[in-house]
């Protein structure tokens, strides 16, 4: 029995440490800038690992991401109230060196009110799933790489990591 219980006690410990880890992870931008006061320091994507179907018609025609904002000190999500965002998609499956020259195939952009509507909560905390309608834009290779990319009102723009989706042509 004492045995378990230490098991447990190691447990609840790591993780203890690792909520500390992933709140030290969230608290300054890139750039090294405080997102203090609910301001944004942290962006975050998530993408649906494959193209999705948005309409009628077989066949993908657009990709799925959840976008979380993290201010300083916050593990959780925030909301977006200022500044603009933008999710820009890529041909193929990049390389953090390949994307910083590469020229977007599509870049979807929303104010805080347009990005209202796609709102919701998850154990994350505040985030925006969107589901991107490519268009015209229909990419040629097997895979895209995304990104998102935060313009605040004032000072540089910040850039979430990059993911890459399966498009299956």
């Amino acid at each position: 029995m004492q045995r378990g219980t230490q098991g447990l006690r190691i447990g609840s410990l790591a993780a203890t440490l690792w909520i500390a880890v992933l709140g030290l992870g969230c608290s300054t931008a890139r750039d090294g800038r405080s997102g203090g006061r609910g301001e944004v320091g942290e962006l975050h994507l998530f993408g649906v690992p494959v193209a999705i179907d948005l309409d009628s018609r077989p066949g993908p025609d657009g990709i799925g991401v959840r976008i979380y904002f993290t201010a300083a000190g916050r593990a959780q999500g925030i909301e977006m109230n200022r500044g603009r965002l933008e999710v820009l998609m890529f041909e193929g499956a990049l390389t953090d060196e390949a994307l910083a020259s590469a020229t977007p195939r599509k870049v979807w952009s929303y104010s805080p009110t347009q990005l209202a509507p796609a709102i919701g909560t998850s154990a994350l905390g505040t985030g925006y799933q969107l589901a991107l309608n490519w268009g015209a834009d229909r990419p040629r290779n097997g895979a895209v790489t995304v990104i998102a990319r935060y313009l605040p009102p004032k000072g540089s723009p910040m850039v979430s990591a990059s993911s890459s989706i399966a498009v299956g042509n």
